[in-house]
């Protein structure tokens, strides 16, 4: 599975924990350590915000999803998260687990075209997936990137007002 594919999984699994596909990676290549400018960052920004839409769009669709097939997002969730760990105890009935296996498989089914959204608005914005993903990194590690960052998304933020 690509890193990418992998990371949007992540999402689907997290489930209303408003992280981006950005923020789940934690690695990063030597050659994408390079100083992001500000043309980059403003590609980045672009596609954060677009792809920030796609995910609360994704949530909420699967948040309709599990409700549909009589769960709780919550206890779902709670399900979801004993089964990605192997050193934890699943505490759900069979009728729950039965559930859980049937939402899983309709997400999945979901997955690729949200993936494919995301990768457009990536692609959209002009940088690479991949120096999506080391700007996305480098700026968990960096406060004076994230700084800029954020002023930025405000200064988009005010002039769309």
């Amino acid at each position: 599975m690509s890193r990418f594919k992998a990371t949007t999984l992540v999402l689907f699994v997290t489930l209303l924990g408003g992280l981006s596909f950005a923020q789940a990676q934690d690695t990063m290549q030597p050659q994408q350590q390079s100083k992001v400018t500000d043309a980059e960052l403003g590609k980045f920004a672009k596609a954060f915000q677009v792809v920030q839409m796609e995910n609360q769009k994704a949530q909420q669709k699967m948040a309709t999803v599990i409700s549909d097939n009589g769960m709780e997002v919550e206890r779902f969730s709670t399900i979801q998260q004993a089964t990605a760990n192997p050193n934890q105890n699943v505490d759900a009935t069979d009728a729950e687990m039965k559930k859980h296996d049937a939402i899983m498989a309709e997400i999945k089914k979901m997955q690729p075209a949200i993936e494919a959204k995301m990768e457009k608005a990536v692609a959209d914005s002009g940088i690479s997936i991949e120096r999506y993903q080391a700007i996305g990194t480098a700026l968990q590690q960096d406060k004076s990137l994230q700084q800029r960052f954020q002023k930025m998304m405000m200064a988009n933020t005010t002039q769309k007002q």
